[in-house]
């Protein structure tokens, strides 16, 4: 190791944050592959929000060698769990699924809330049945959690979604429609005949975001079932669909 190196790693275990930042962008820029280990070792040990950024660019930029390595800590402490799973979800390997798969139901919400973060951010099949299997969580830091999720997943998570629209769970319907109007378009569009569906027929409390995910869709057919519930005999429905009629006007 070059007396630079070893200079760097020293620094970065300073006791001023400002100098380990210098000391982190500094391996993160010239480091090479030969100091995975004690990157991580930082990564996992830095007290500082910023310090442990740049420590994890300079871990996703050198994933090839570090990859191992943060699978092997996803069976550490909470905090240095929840900082895995941070970089994993930038790196964004498919692989890394099966290892994050049991995180997302952990009994700590902080490391759950991030495995699901980082499974909405890989984005596969395996990732987004494990996240829409967490659907109606009631518990509003978890439920905001997993919309994120499932909202970064994107047009991966629509169909998922729009299967959950008839889930016999109200609750779960009804967080599925929310984080569908989250999606918007055009990604959502996919989902447009379930919910028309939820709309025609299901309870208030599913019609609402249902009707609001539909009225984010550039189709057609949205203006002519909106135009139908506002000249309608509900009065709940009436105004809400006259609002968002226009709403849609204003945009286009």
């Amino acid at each position: 190791m070059s007396t630079s190196l070893e200079r760097a790693l020293k620094a970065a275990r300073h006791d001023d944050s400002s100098v380990r930042q210098r000391a982190a962008f500094w391996l993160g820029t010239h480091g090479d592959e030969s100091i995975a280990e004690e990157l991580v070792s930082l990564l996992l040990t830095e007290p500082d929000f910023y310090v442990r950024e740049t420590l994890t660019w300079a871990v996703v930029t050198r994933s090839a060698s570090t990859y191992p390595l943060l699978v092997q800590a996803l069976t550490g402490p909470g905090p240095a769990r929840v900082q895995v799973l941070h970089a994993l979800s930038k790196i964004r390997d498919p692989a890394s699924v099966a290892e994050i798969l049991p995180l997302a139901d952990d009994e700590d919400d902080a490391v759950a809330a991030k495995a699901w973060w980082a499974l909405g951010r890989i984005g596969t099949p395996g990732a987004v049945t494990a996240l829409v299997d967490h659907l109606g969580d009631e518990d509003e830091f978890r439920r905001k959690e997993l919309t994120r999720a499932l909202e970064q997943a994107g047009e991966a998570a629509v169909a998922a979604l729009a299967t959950r629209l008839a889930d016999p769970d109200t609750s779960v319907r009804r967080h599925a429609a929310e984080v569908l109007l989250g999606i918007g378009d055009p990604a959502a569009r996919a989902a447009a005949p379930e919910l028309f569906h939820v709309v025609e027929h299901d309870d208030k409390e599913v019609v609402l975001p249902a009707i609001e995910a539909l009225a984010e869709l550039d189709l057609p057919e949205v203006d002519d079932v909106l135009v139908r519930l506002r000249d309608g005999d509900d009065a709940w429905l009436s105004i809400t669909a006259g609002w968002l009629l226009t709403d849609r006007a204003e945009r286009h």
